[in-house]
């Protein structure tokens, strides 16, 4: 984890990580590190401390030489098509996406829409901390002008989709009252979808159900859905990339599930490769293999399944929290994309959404977070990995060990634990999974004693 960069982007509160003085510094590092004469587009989110931190980078990027558009607010997906269909230098989000009210974060994208990878990230922090910045003279600043990217995001988004196999479906949109709100349901009106939209106004307090769609906040919308007997239910998190789906009957589901799906149906495309993150569920492995594709893991977040992707000429990727990207639309996930795509699957397959659940084996994964500070993280990782996996070892046969990110733990009847302090949070998570509720919870459990009794001692 780099000394600013976490998981994705730069995150943090406005009046102790992302202070206005510094981000002004930011955007100076962001100009150098794209360039003199580039030009960037730039969005944010709803969050009232967004515009502070936006109006600090743009004077940062303005006095660095670098021409921005400014795309107001707007989901993180519509700008990255956006920089996509104009051809710009690299693109800017301010936003704290999935995250509580008070976090802000700053994405860095390139010219292809992925995120800064590792080792240029590293990059960008060197000109950061050695505050190497080119300050030009005043007649060479950059320019700053408006931009609507609305009608881009919609064109973009309906051209990645046959519309004869999803128009006239009916879905409910939860919008978590975030920056997709308004306009993800007019996206799915354009593209011939009957639309009922709930928490579908900007709310920067997320007073709806929150920022962060996980199943279980989801009630409501899964009430709607099987009310209304509509075809799907979408679960949107504060940004618009994230997207949990909810079947007719009412059950709402993680990504790893829908993931699986999307995962079978580009596989029985003739697509042979699919990047799966090291926390997300074995289901989507098992689908892979069953049509004879190959699951390929990577580091957790965007910037990892995207990199990942690119180097092994992979056409998509997946991230349990329900992100998925696909290399034909942008190395970004996208709700609406998402959305449109899962209703494509149903009509081919000729199937509900429950019904291609259902024929998915039953896998049992448990996440926890536990508080842990940045600082004793890369302890509490090393130490609790020896533990875990010594204890393991007695009574299993293990039969992997993954240290890409965190350290996973892979037993030979495909149970597994995963390790990883976040990148993003002060919390240390522990992921466990298996085809057997019991077992999942005994590594689960084995993991939390560890982790917790490391944390205090340390």
């Amino acid at each position: 984890m780099g000394r600013f960069f976490g998981t994705s982007g730069i995150r943090g509160l406005i009046d102790k990580h992302l202070k206005p003085e510094f981000c002004v510094k930011i955007g100076l590092a962001a100009a150098k590190f794209f360039g003199e004469d580039s030009t960037i587009i730039l969005g944010y989110d709803h969050r009232p401390q967004s515009r502070t931190v936006v109006s600090a980078v743009i004077s940062g990027l303005l006095a660095g030489g670098v021409d921005v558009f400014d795309a107001g607010i707007m989901p993180t997906p519509a700008v990255l098509y956006a920089l996509k269909e104009l051809g710009l230098d690299g693109a800017i989000v301010v936003t704290g996406s999935h995250t509580t009210p008070e976090i802000t974060g700053i994405l860095f994208f390139k010219r292809d829409t992925s995120e800064l990878s590792k080792d240029e990230e590293d990059i960008f922090e060197e000109i950061l901390i050695l505050e190497n910045f080119n300050r030009v003279s005043w007649n060479r600043v950059g320019r700053i002008e408006p931009i609507d990217v609305s009608e881009i995001y919609i064109n973009s988004v309906l051209s990645l989709v046959d519309l004869n196999k999803v128009e006239g479906r009916k879905v409910v949109v939860d919008a978590g009252n975030g920056a997709s709100s308004g306009i993800l349901r007019e996206l799915l009106v354009e593209a011939g979808l009957r639309v009922q939209a709930i928490n579908d106004y900007y709310d920067p307090t997320f007073s709806g159900r929150g920022a962060f769609p996980r199943v279980e906040v989801l009630k409501e919308l899964c009430q709607v859905t099987k009310a209304i007997n509509a075809d799907l239910g979408i679960g949107v998190d504060g940004d618009g990339d994230r997207a949990l789906f909810c079947d007719e009957k009412g059950m709402a589901y993680w990504g790893d599930i829908s993931g699986a799906i999307f995962a079978g149906g580009v596989i029985r495309k003739g697509r042979k490769k699919v990047v799966v993150t090291v926390n997300t569920s074995h289901v989507v492995k098992w689908a892979v293999e069953k049509e004879g594709g190959e699951a390929i893991f990577s580091r957790i977040g965007p910037p990892a399944i995207a990199d990942t992707m690119k180097k092994n000429n992979a056409y998509y990727g997946i991230e349990e929290s329900g992100k998925y990207i696909w290399a034909d639309a942008i190395y970004y996930g996208d709700a609406a994309l998402a959305t449109l795509r899962m209703l494509e699957i149903m009509e081919e397959e000729g199937k509900s959404l429950s019904e291609l659940v259902n024929e998915l084996p039953k896998y049992h994964l448990r996440k926890i977070a536990i508080p842990c500070p940045d600082d004793k993280k890369e302890e509490v990782l090393r130490k609790s990995a020896e533990e875990v996996k010594h204890i393991l070892s007695t009574k299993y046969e293990i039969a992997e060990v993954i240290t890409i990110d965190g350290v996973k733990i892979i037993l030979k009847d495909d149970s597994w634990i995963l390790l990883r302090p976040s990148g993003t949070e002060p919390v240390f998570r522990i992921f466990a999974e298996s085809k057997h509720p019991k077992k999942t919870d005994e590594l689960i459990n084995l993991g939390e004693k560890i982790v917790q009794k490391i944390i205090k001692t340390n």
